[in-house]
C-alpha cells in the first residue's frame, strides 16, 4: 500500500471514530505509520482535501448507486412517487453494509459528516452530489405542497436517521439474516418522517418562509418544484 493510500486509510477510521474536527493531522501521520509531517499536504494539499478524498472513496459510490436508482425509475415508464425517490437515498445506504469493512467505515464517516454543522459540505460534496440531487429534486417534485423549509429539514433529519441506524446496526451482525427486512422498514420510517402531515400552523408560518442554508441542512435540491 502506498503512502498516500495508507494516510487516506488511517484518515477513514479517525474521522469515522471521533468528531472529525477533534481529529489532528498528527494522529492520522501516526495511525498511517508516516513521519513525514507534510505527507498530507504533499499528497492532498490541504486538510480538507483529504477529507474530499475520504469523502469520494466511500460517499460517491453511495452517489453513483442513488444516479442508478434515479435512471432506472426515469426508464421504467412509470410515473414515479415519492417513496421510489426515498428508496434510493436510502437504499444505497444500507447496501454499505455489505460491502465489509469499507462500507462500515463509509457509514460511520458519513455519520460524522452529518453530525458537524461547521463542516462546508457542499464544496467537500462538489461533483459527487449528482445523485442526490436528482433524488431530492424528485421529492420536491412529488410534495409541492410542502414548504421548502420544511421538506429541506425533514430530509436532513432522514439522513440522519438512517445513517445513526445503520452505525449502530452495524456493531452487531446478528440480525443480518433479516437484512432486507430492515432495509425496507428503515425506507419506510425515513418515507413516514418526509410525508408527516404537517401541522396547520407551521404550515401558515412556514409558507414562503427561505429554504435555509443548505451548507448548514446538507440539502441540495431546487427550492421549489420548477427551480
Amino acid at each position: 500500500m502506498s503512502a498516500k493510500d495508507k494516510i487516506l486509510t488511517a484518515a477513514g477510521e479517525l474521522f469515522g471514530q471521533q468528531e472529525i474536527a477533534m481529529v489532528s493531522q498528527r494522529q492520522i501521520l501516526q495511525a498511517a505509520g508516516q513521519r513525514n509531517t507534510s505527507a498530507i499536504q504533499y499528497h492532498f494539499g490541504s486538510r480538507e482535501g483529504l477529507l474530499r478524498a475520504v469523502f469520494e472513496r466511500g460517499v460517491a459510490r453511495i452517489d453513483a448507486r442513488r444516479s442508478q436508482l434515479v435512471d432506472e425509475l426515469e426508464a421504467s415508464g412509470k410515473q414515479p412517487v415519492v417513496g421510489d425517490y426515498i428508496n434510493a437515498l436510502v437504499r444505497p445506504l444500507c447496501e454499505q453494509r455489505s460491502d465489509g469493512e469499507s462500507g462500515a467505515q463509509t457509514l460511520r464517516f458519513l455519520d460524522q459528516v452529518l453530525k458537524d454543522p461547521d463542516l462546508r459540505l457542499m464544496e467537500i460534496m462538489k461533483g459527487m452530489d449528482s445523485g442526490m440531487r436528482r433524488a431530492h429534486q424528485g421529492v420536491v417534485h412529488c410534495l409541492p405542497d410542502m414548504p421548502p423549509m420544511l421538506l429541506r429539514y425533514r430530509l436532513y433529519a432522514g439522513s440522519r436517521v438512517a445513517s445513526g441506524v445503520l452505525c449502530d446496526w452495524d456493531r452487531s451482525r446478528k440480525l443480518d439474516d433479516l437484512a432486507d427486512i430492515f432495509t425496507d422498514d428503515l425506507v419506510a420510517m425515513v418515507l413516514a418522517m418526509v410525508t408527516a402531515p404537517v401541522a396547520p400552523d407551521a404550515l401558515r408560518r412556514l409558507t414562503g418562509k427561505p429554504s435555509g442554508d443548505p451548507e448548514k441542512m446538507g440539502y441540495t435540491a431546487p427550492t421549489t418544484p420548477d427551480a
